[in-house]
């Protein structure tokens, strides 16, 4: 049972975010938003509970988000569900549940919570935010290049800078022969292997290359490469990617061990990393997974996405190029003059970011709107009413006008004088 000192604190592995990181979490994805729409993408919200079905047939049973990672449990009808670990999936679904399979392409995007039982750390959470962008129904390794060029694109407006890295994992002729190859390698090192890779080694040996324990690591630097199992068809795919890529300026770099964590790519994989505090994290991730909509229940139809991690995007963002809207606070100096003070913040609030401190005496709300960031004060008393006039204290530098600096301004003037001052 919880005590009443854990029901004061959150849940290990969520967080809140507040404040300045409010301000970047709201940057970062209304500036991704941005950049969906003007490439074309319409939104979709999906529920964040799902059968957990769903998951297994999409993303593996062998994988660790199935196996180890998920939130399930039965529901009141004993029906077993889901928080939802990833997007793809849901938005698959929902092409399917709403009868989409016989209107492509759909170019949908999303964004919202996403849950996985993980250790948590800076920059992953249990709870933690992607924004995802899925194209149902286009085949050409042109998609894949300008849904490359989309998630470049964010970064770039964003500021955030990053290094492209991309593979093939190629069709299913060349997946089943690099499989057995990986088998006869891999199986050579089977005792000095990880407990999950041996696992892997039966059920899935491409998984292996995207281990991150370090013995395996060693193991896996001499593996064999996918390009040298590659049909004639994808490794022809596969240079229509980097052609496109190297046509629209994007450097990239190949890693022939990115196969992804997730059982439903197919073709091109890739991800952008950048370094956060030493480290070389992936902040985008994605590729093409033509196979999933047929696995899930609907026709075959190809299709590639990708997902943006805000969490690091949010440690990645240089968050000193913030521009805060200017802050007005209204004050009256006694009960007599509150009425005008709310019609005044009322009026101004159709053009202008104001707070209206209510508790307290005059000195204690002057100080409430200092630590709200209040550029500037507008007092009303006795005097200010009368002459409808307002008396403006600075709280910063503003436009030539010092911190602490007072101005009387008349209400007719006023919010024209704002304009002015506010322009930044």
């Amino acid at each position: 049972m919880n005590s009443a000192n854990d029901d004061a604190r959150p849940v290990r592995g969520m967080r809140d975010i507040m404040g300045q990181d409010s301000s970047v979490f709201n940057t970062v994805v209304d500036t991704l938003k941005q950049v969906a729409q003007s490439h074309g993408y319409s939104h979709i919200e999906t529920p964040i509970l799902e059968f957990s079905s769903l998951f297994a047939r999409s993303l593996g049973e062998d994988t660790d988000v199935v196996g180890k990672e998920m939130f399930s449990f039965a529901d009141r009808a004993g029906q077993q569900v889901s928080l939802r670990p990833e997007g793809t999936a849901s938005a698959v679904r929902a092409l399917i549940s709403n009868g989409l399979t016989q209107k492509l392409p759909q170019k949908l995007y999303y964004f919202g919570p996403m849950f996985r039982y993980d250790r948590p750390q800076k920059g992953r959470y249990r709870q933690f935010f992607q924004f995802g962008i899925e194209n149902l129904g286009e085949g050409s390794p042109l998609s894949d290049v300008d849904v490359i060029f989309l998630a470049n694109d964010g970064l770039t407006r964003l500021g955030i800078k990053s290094k492209l890295f991309i593979n093939s994992i190629g069709d299913q002729p060349s997946r089943t022969a690099y499989k057995a190859r990986l088998v006869e390698y891999f199986s050579k090192y089977e005792t000095d292997l990880s407990e999950d890779s041996r696992r892997r080694l039966t059920t899935n040996p491409l998984r292996i290359l995207d281990s991150k324990e370090a013995g395996d690591l060693k193991i896996v630097e001499g593996a064999p490469s996918i390009s040298d199992f590659l049909t004639n068809d994808a490794a022809a795919f596969f240079d229509s990617v980097q052609n496109g890529l190297s046509a629209l300026s994007i450097d990239f770099s190949l890693d022939r061990t990115l196969v992804r964590g997730l059982d439903y790519y197919d073709h091109t994989t890739f991800e952008f990393k950048t370094d956060i505090d030493d480290l070389s994290l992936a902040i985008v991730g994605g590729g093409r997974y033509n196979g999933l909509v047929e696995q899930i229940g609907g026709p075959h139809i190809p299709a590639i996405g990708l997902a943006f991690g805000i969490d690091r995007m949010m440690l990645a963002y240089d968050a000193s190029k913030l521009v805060t809207p200017p802050l007005i606070a209204v004050l009256f100096v006694t009960k007599n003059e509150e009425l005008y003070a709310l019609e005044l913040a009322q009026q101004l609030r159709k053009n202008f970011n104001v707070i209206l401190p209510t508790d307290g005496n005059l000195a204690k709300r002057m100080k409430q709107s200092n630590s709200a960031g209040a550029c500037c004060a507008l007092i009303l008393g006795e005097k200010e009413v009368a002459e409808r006039s307002v008396t403006c204290k600075f709280l910063k530098e503003v436009q030539g006008y010092a911190n602490g600096a007072e101005n009387l301004v008349s209400r007719d003037a006023l919010e024209a004088f704002f304009a002015q001052i506010c322009q930044s």
